[in-house]
């Protein structure tokens, strides 16, 4: 029998990517068939597009705080000349902003 503790197991996460490859081309040999390769592939197209709209989600829920969070700390102000807003309220706002718009560029890279 063989020891448990001295046999290294070899786990996807580690493998390179022609190794992979040549896992998956070694499964259709014994069991897979074409039909059911394309299927896997098929789930996976679906997972990264599912993964891509999860975090662009995400990003328009960033860009939409910081965006409330620039117009929370300049409406008391509104009317007003800028030298009248204490300078801390136009550096919280100007960082709110700057992530807003960081948030934007981000979504509007990921969706292309």
């Amino acid at each position: 029998m063989p020891d448990d503790q001295n046999e290294k197991k070899v786990k996807l996460e580690k493998c390179s990517k022609p190794e992979l490859i040549w896992v998956i081309r070694r499964m259709c040999q014994y069991a897979l068939s074409e039909r059911e390769l394309r299927l896997a592939l098929n789930d996976l197209k679906y997972k990264r597009e599912s993964d891509r709209t999860e975090k662009a989600n995400a990003l328009l829920t960033e860009q939409r705080v910081a965006t409330e969070q620039y117009i929370d700390l300049l409406r008391r102000y509104e009317g007003k000349a800028i030298k009248d807003i204490p300078p801390k309220t136009l550096e919280r706002a100007d960082a709110a902003l700057s992530r807003a718009r960081a948030a934007d560029r981000a979504w509007r890279k990921l969706m292309g």
